[in-house]
């Protein structure tokens, strides 16, 4: 996810059903974040229309102020970073 966001890709919509994982060979997890057809690119100019993706139960909170309903916040890695923490108690 790191790497994508250092790349330019912002995925937006972390949540439970978007994150698969299987076990390699040696009994070692590996995870995948998938369904990318919502996200962005930092060097795409203007609004695109998905400024407010994201499955609410797992989206950070400041999207889901009056600001952020209304576009005004701007979108941040701090944010991916937080919908993965409530992707953490959804799953244990």
């Amino acid at each position: 996810h790191f790497d994508l966001w250092q790349g330019g890709v912002h995925h937006r919509d972390v949540s439970s059903p978007n994150l698969m994982w299987r076990k390699d060979k040696e009994g070692n997890l590996l995870g995948v974040l998938n369904d990318y057809d919502l996200s962005s690119l930092r060097i795409t100019q203007g609004p695109q229309g998905n400024e407010r993706t994201g499955t609410v139960p797992f989206m950070a909170l400041e999207l889901l102020t009056k600001e952020g309903q209304r576009g005004e916040v701007k979108y941040s890695y701090r944010h991916d970073l937080e919908s993965f923490m409530w992707v953490l108690p959804w799953v244990c």
